[in-house]
């Protein structure tokens, strides 16, 4: 049996996630043309309710500019998944993070989701912890509901991804306590975010309004927020160790051939 290779730590850890997998190889725009053309008809709307104001709801303007910020970016970071074994990776986050979700439907806004795709994003860089939130957004709520929300959610998911990667940026491998505590400060950012999106669309746009929204949300948030720093307390740096375990086997790098 061949030895077991070492995980990279460090410097190391940080040049494997953002170095291309294969650096010859041609850059992939499987993804990005469809994101550009829904990017482009979500700005032709924005713009258009820019010059004639009225013609959108603040509710309806503020989904679609969410919707093409979230393709955007989108497009732009899974051009770092290049190989298929990344994508595979990402897509069985998002899956498991999608019945996470349903498993704990139960529990109000207790259940793993931020907490899968805050170590994700910290284990696997800023490409697919993006990917694995905005899509476990879209997928997940096709068993919760689709609506004006979605966007919102994906984008606010897709954020914490890269707010893990920063978090282990440089080198740096987040301790226990700093994923525990970041996790609980992003889940109840989430639901803020998320909610500005019922502020714009049923409420008088006012700061009693906002807060009154957000004072009615405290219970949700306290739990959301307990439920990522409880899974990141048991599992959290087991988890960045195994996928940065398995990001580093699946890793492949091709050199020139050496010329005499």
């Amino acid at each position: 049996m061949p030895p077991e290779r070492d995980i990279p730590t460090g410097a190391a850890a940080a040049a494997l996630r953002s170095a291309p997998t294969t650096p010859n190889a041609p850059a992939h725009h499987g993804g990005l043309w469809p994101a550009l053309a829904m990017g482009a008809g979500c700005l032709g709307l924005v713009a258009w309710g820019l010059i004639r104001p009225g013609t959108l709801t603040w509710g309806t303007f503020s989904m679609l500019a969410v919707l093409l910020l979230c393709g955007l970016l989108y497009a732009l970071l899974s051009r770092r998944v290049q190989t298929a074994q990344q994508l595979a990776l990402v897509a069985t986050l998002a899956a498991v993070a999608t019945a996470g979700r349903v498993l704990f439907a139960a529990l109000p806004n207790f259940k793993p989701v931020t907490y899968l795709v805050f170590v994700a994003g910290a284990a696997l860089g800023p490409g697919p912890g993006f990917m694995v939130g905005a899509t476990t957004g879209l997928i997940s709520n096709l068993f919760f509901g689709q609506g004006p929300w979605t966007p919102w959610q994906m984008l606010a998911w897709g954020l914490i991804g890269l707010a893990g990667a920063g978090l282990a940026g440089r080198g740096r491998m987040p301790s226990r306590w700093m994923l525990v505590a970041v996790g609980a400060m992003l889940s109840v950012l989430f639901d803020w975010f998320v909610s500005l999106w019922m502020f714009l669309s049923f409420t008088d746009h006012s700061w009693p309004s906002l807060l009154a929204l957000y004072v009615r949300g405290l219970p949700f948030d306290a739990a959301h927020g307990a439920a990522t720093g409880l899974f990141c307390l048991l599992f959290g740096p087991a988890t960045v160790r195994m996928l940065t375990r398995y990001r580093a086997r699946t890793n492949c790098r091709f050199l020139p051939l050496e010329t005499s």
